[in-house]
């Protein structure tokens, strides 16, 4: 470690990547390899009471159409860190819980032809009341995001090291804030 920390680092990529000859996974073609693009919720929370993908099935090069019924349906949702009646699968089955969760997933022979299909893929949501502050999604009669739990709150935890209390009784200042952080996608 100590070879590393605190030292210059000879940087041998540079010169591939500044003239233009980086390799990157988007790079890759394969025979026969087709493309996806998934189309995405515009709401917050909502019910998804139909998805008709017909016409984007009958468009030049699209090569199949995934529903969150069809990932339901082929697949289990995926494992969770905490117990509880959760069901995550890779799109949404059924409701949408922020904007720009998958709803569908078009397939197609290249990616511009997987991106063109999206708009003809018809979605009728029932749009739902959203919180979008922690605090008021924990309270009494706030929008539950997941009918099967019954509430909001998922997990709780009291996590408690040594006496904190007594550090704080000890401190010469104590500073409180409240931070909020935006969305990271």
């Amino acid at each position: 470690m100590e070879r590393w920390v605190g030292k210059s680092v000879r940087r041998v990529e540079d010169k591939r990547l500044l003239t233009g000859k980086g390799q990157f996974v988007d790079d890759i073609k394969l025979s026969g390899m087709h493309h996806a693009a998934v189309l995405r919720s515009p709401y917050p929370h909502a019910i998804i009471k139909s998805v008709d993908t017909s016409e984007a099935l009958k468009m030049p090069g699209v090569r199949g159409v995934l529903t969150g019924e069809d990932v339901a349906r082929m697949s289990s949702p995926f494992l969770q860190a905490v117990e509880g009646p959760l069901e995550y699968y890779c799109i949404a089955v059924d409701r949408v819980r922020y904007v720009g969760e998958g709803v569908a997933v078009v397939v197609a022979e290249d990616r511009y032809l997987a991106e063109d299909a999206l708009p003809a893929i018809r979605v009728d949501y029932e749009a739902l009341p959203a919180v979008v502050d922690v605090e008021e999604a924990m309270q009494e009669g706030a929008p539950i995001l997941h009918p099967k739990v019954g509430t909001n709150i998922i997990n709780h935890r009291d996590l408690r090291y040594g006496d904190p209390d007594a550090a704080f009784a000890q401190a010469d200042v104590i500073v409180g804030a409240k931070f909020f952080f935006p969305k990271y996608s």
